[in-house]
């Protein structure tokens, strides 16, 4: 099932799952090419230092309007360009506020596998999609918290949000 509850309601997501699977995806494609020409690619975890950046949901929002372009719509002909993509998931996590960062972790964490995937191997390609999967309900609030709180759109498709139903309570009659 494809909806997710938030603390502002019920949320439907159609479409979602092959969103997140489409970017997983076109990542794991174009990553394919690169993975052929540079064996080893490794991915380098972000510098720690003491200038940790803002996770207030100001900060967050304008991070992901500032790199909402490179969520959606990547562009990866070579190895660096894999490293850039990662680089700009990553920025954005490290800006997701409290609520959602945990969520971000997985989400950056199933790109991150999604970069590693060799397409000539069924057990890596296998492990992609499993990820993907577990992953669909933290991306999902990803998607929905971010729309809901920036009025951006990752995945190029917005939530549709829903009032759950009301019914009625029973009457003796």
């Amino acid at each position: 099932m494809d909806d997710v509850m938030d603390d502002v309601g019920s949320v439907a997501m159609p479409g979602r799952i092959g969103v997140m699977r489409s970017a997983a995806a076109s990542v794991a494609t174009s990553v394919a090419a690169a993975v052929a020409a540079a064996l080893g690619l490794a991915v380098v975890a972000g510098a720690c230092g003491d200038d940790a950046p803002e996770r207030t949901e100001a900060g967050y929002c304008t991070e992901v309007t500032k790199r909402l372009a490179e969520l959606n719509t990547p562009s990866i002909s070579a190895p660096e360009d894999v490293t850039a993509v990662l680089a700009a998931w990553r920025e954005v996590a490290a800006r997701a506020p409290l609520a959602v960062e945990e969520d971000w972790a997985v989400v950056v964490a199933g790109m991150e596998t999604a970069a590693t995937v060799d397409p000539g191997d069924p057990e890596s390609v296998q492990r992609m999609a499993d990820t993907a999967r577990a992953g669909e309900p933290a991306a999902t609030r990803v998607i929905v918290y971010t729309y809901q709180k920036c009025n951006a759109t990752i995945g190029g498709v917005p939530p549709v949000t829903t009032t759950p139903a009301q019914v009625p309570p029973p009457t003796d009659g």
